[in-house]
């Protein structure tokens, strides 16, 4: 089995949550009329700036700046897929607690638009690399709390879990082990925290000297 097949799968299972309402957010700044005020007969604009990080001074070899831009560069396929995914997980959540569905009209409810999905979504997830396969996977536990081992279990049932895990781990993944974001995650929180500031973007175009490139959502799921 290719590798990016392994990845589709993983992504699909995941996606099967996605509802027709989703919208993909971004860290594009928005436009916004300034706040002000007049003293003296001079107009003042106030705006407030965002904080700076400031990270102790670093040494890296050669090989582990290499390692540093690939991370960038599968973070910014992934974390935004990831936003997407887990968001709709949460929203799906929602809906089924709030209606009281049961098991039966979760997986009726489920099922009815799994092939769409899959016609929508098979050629984007087919375009990502292992890496970024598993990078989003740890980026969807982060963003909803949830182990891709626990939501594979929760809706789609405990054999389709253990075979999916069982696949991760020839991968070297592991779809129970929770985010870590002061261990094994630290360096994907760093960029995370980027993200969340504004501030991935300047990151991106400061490494590859290009603006980053906005991943393509269906135009039924912005």
């Amino acid at each position: 089995m290719k590798k990016r097949t392994v990845i589709f799968v993983f992504s699909v299972l995941l996606a099967a949550l996605l509802a027709p309402s989703a919208h993909a957010q971004s860290n594009r700044r928005e436009l916004k009329v300034m706040e002000y005020y007049v003293y003296k007969g001079d107009t003042i604009f106030v705006d407030e700036l965002p904080p700076a990080v400031i990270h102790p001074k670093q040494t890296m070899s050669r090989r582990n700046w290499v390692k540093y831009y690939k991370r960038v560069h599968n973070f910014s396929k992934a974390y935004p897929y990831a936003i997407l995914i887990a968001r709709v997980i949460n929203q799906t959540d929602s809906l089924f607690a709030a209606d009281h569905y049961t098991k039966r009209q979760q997986d009726k409810y489920l099922n009815k638009m799994k092939d769409d999905l899959i016609n929508e979504f098979d050629p984007l997830f087919r375009k990502l690399t292992l890496k970024q396969g598993l990078m989003m996977i740890r980026l969807i536990d982060r963003e909803c709390g949830q182990t891709p081992y626990y939501i594979l279990k929760r809706y789609l049932g405990g054999t389709t879990a253990g075979f999916w895990q069982g696949v991760a781990k020839v991968f070297k993944g592991n779809l129970k082990q929770p985010y870590d974001k002061y261990g094994e995650d630290k360096d994907l929180e760093e960029l995370v925290g980027y993200w969340e500031r504004g501030q991935f973007d300047d990151l991106y175009e400061m490494i590859f000297g290009k603006p980053r490139p906005e991943i393509y959502i269906p135009e039924r799921f912005r």
